[in-house]
């Protein structure tokens, strides 16, 4: 009983995750109307790195040669595939950006197939094509041209596509998963920091609101430090067949975000490209299963 209520806890709490990452994307807009995206990376990573760091110290005098290893290589995918997002976010909307980038759901098992040619499966090759054709709907205007924004944001995909896999490849070999993690995010802060020196230019593009401080403290605090804290916790006792499913619904909170947050408009595209990506997601998630006979139904 007592795993139960800490599996339960663990899927409430992804949840709680899922909602943080889909107004991440409203708290990153707001905030780069008033400061350089770099910087913002670069106080979001050093902050809620030393935050996770006081918080958790033994982790982080644990950490040994292997996992601070790992812990860069990761960091580094991380870093510049952040830059991707932040970059693209300036052109792009909260909620396009959402929705391309839960793609990772479909995306990683096409990267398993590519890199250890293991096969995908038919359903998950359906569910890829639903995903990338609602991703056309979403990024295709007239004339069949693509906004840049969500090319930026689909190389961001692919990025963190790639550090789900290392991420995976490193999982039983680090001595801490939270300070594989502080080795990250302090890695990333060490990417955009070389990023905003190459670039130059003020941390505040203009004189600082209200706004402007407050997304920053969703992405510094909420984002990084609570958001991990609770990825750490959650996944030790979430089914891994809920996991992906339930952090998968950060696109939908995205939306809500975007539009009752500020205002983004849905035209018929949208929503068609919008339901085309979690159609997808819903399909690699539960096709196997609904296609397979349940053996334990049996015939009173």
């Amino acid at each position: 009983m007592e795993n139960h209520k800490k599996t339960l806890l663990a899927e409430g709490l992804l949840f709680v995750l899922a909602m943080i990452w889909g107004g991440t994307f409203v708290a990153g807009k707001v905030t780069l109307e008033g400061m350089d995206p770099y910087w913002i990376m670069v106080i979001r990573f050093f902050v809620g790195s030393t935050l996770l760091a006081m918080i958790f110290p033994k982790d982080f005098r644990a950490l040994d040669k292997k996992t601070i290893k790992a812990g860069i290589e990761v960091g580094l995918l991380l870093g510049v595939g952040t830059a991707f997002q932040m970059i693209g976010l300036q052109y792009t909307t909260p909620a396009q950006q959402s929705f391309i980038i839960v793609t990772y759901v479909v995306t990683v098992p096409l990267l398993y197939w590519l890199v250890y040619k293991r096969y995908p499966g038919n359903i998950m090759l359906s569910a890829s094509l639903l995903a990338f054709v609602g991703v056309g709907f979403l990024s295709l205007k007239d004339g069949f041209t693509i906004n840049f924004g969500d090319i930026l944001t689909f190389i961001y995909a692919l990025l963190f596509a790639i550090q789900m896999l290392r991420v995976d490849y490193h999982a039983g070999t680090v001595s801490s998963p939270i300070g594989f993690t502080i080795v990250q995010l302090y890695t990333s802060g060490f990417v955009a920091l070389g990023l905003a020196f190459v670039k130059g230019g003020s941390v505040f593009t203009q004189a600082p609101t209200l706004p402007v401080i407050l997304g920053l403290l969703y992405l510094t605090l909420l984002n990084t430090s609570v958001a991990y804290g609770i990825q750490n916790f959650s996944q030790q006792y979430a089914r891994p067949s809920k996991t992906a499913l339930i952090i998968s619904t950060e696109s939908l909170f995205g939306a809500l975000a975007a539009y009752f947050i500020v205002g983004e408009s849905f035209t018929l595209q949208k929503v068609i490209g919008c339901s085309l990506v979690f159609l997808g997601i819903m399909v690699a998630q539960f096709g196997s299963k609904l296609l397979k006979p349940n053996r334990n139904n049996k015939v009173a």
